[in-house]
């Protein structure tokens, strides 16, 4: 991985937490993934691979372990839904969103360092810092095999560009509920709020901290990587603050991301960490840093 530089001390504390690599995307790892590397969605179609693993067990309503990279990025958050196996089409995941979670949820999703700062990288390699901790299935749905829908947004920090958004990224997992439901739906979907930066400064637990945006967008945001703090908040997703008595469908489509031109280009529990191996990802060296301008971030 290609170091970070630190041109402008504006920056500097930033870009150093930075400094050992460029952020390397996500995908879900536990229950096991169909995929092996960060896949972003088109919005055409549920999964990036449509070929079926080994489904996972489950029981109805039960609480169970999921995990993914952090990888550097900052915030953010998890829609989970769940779609009948040989139907897992955009619409049928969106029209069956069941749980919202932070992205940096979990006692594992902190920097290696120790380091509080809301923008701390991983100070370690790439794919060695676990982020999830537990959502409940639907106790709703009838016996037999689904297929889990992963996506994050709202998450800052892209190719080493702490103003850059990062790309809505999706992964599914298969998995088995080996008996019949014994509830009504809910009306809206389930939020769980609370992560490693409303922890670190006791905020509560019914936030996320997120940037530019607490929904799925259709274009990556690109802003400055000087005045970027204004863009990192705290909220729910925008489809839990909207949904009043009937499901808020409207507005939970996945789209890929379209690229603008950057405002400026400057610079564990019982469940065990992932071991999943990356396989190469499909995105261009977007950051402008250069490493041999590194100045003071070793």
């Amino acid at each position: 991985m290609k170091l970070l530089s630190c041109p402008l001390a504006v920056v500097a504390a930033v870009c150093c937490s930075f400094s050992r690599s460029i952020e390397a995307h996500s995908w879900l790892v536990k229950p096991v993934s169909r995929d092996t590397g960060p896949r972003t969605t088109d919005g055409t179609i549920g999964c990036p691979k449509t070929n079926a693993g080994t489904p996972t067990p489950f029981s109805p309503g039960e609480e169970i372990d999921v995990r993914y990279w952090r990888n550097n990025h900052l915030g953010g958050f998890i829609r989970w839904s769940l779609s009948p196996d040989g139907s897992e089409t955009a619409s049928n995941f969106d029209d069956n969103v069941f749980f919202y979670t932070c992205r940096e949820s979990g006692p594992d999703c902190v920097p290696a360092d120790g380091s509080t700062s809301r923008y701390a990288g991983d100070s370690s390699g790439d794919h060695t810092i676990s982020c999830g901790d537990t959502i409940t299935l639907p106790d709703w749905l009838d016996e037999g095999d689904y297929v889990l829908q992963w996506v994050w947004f709202g998450v800052g920090s892209s190719y080493g560009n702490v103003g850059w958004a990062e790309p809505q990224f999706v992964s599914c997992a298969d998995i088995t509920l080996t008996s019949a439901g014994s509830s009504s739906e809910p009306e809206c979907p389930t939020f769980v709020g609370g992560d490693r930066v409303t922890k670190n400064e006791n905020l509560g637990n019914d936030e996320c901290f997120y940037f530019y945006t607490s929904s799925i967008e259709s274009t990556q945001y690109k802003g400055s990587n000087e005045d970027y703090e204004q863009n990192y908040v705290f909220g729910k997703p925008s489809y839990v603050e909207n949904c009043s008595g009937t499901r808020a469908n409207s507005g939970n489509a996945t789209m890929s991301p379209v690229t603008q031109s950057p405002v400026t280009t400057s610079p564990s529990s019982t469940a065990e960490s992932p071991t999943a191996t990356p396989t190469s990802t499909e995105y261009p060296p977007e950051s402008t840093f250069d490493e041999s301008s590194r100045g003071g971030c070793e």
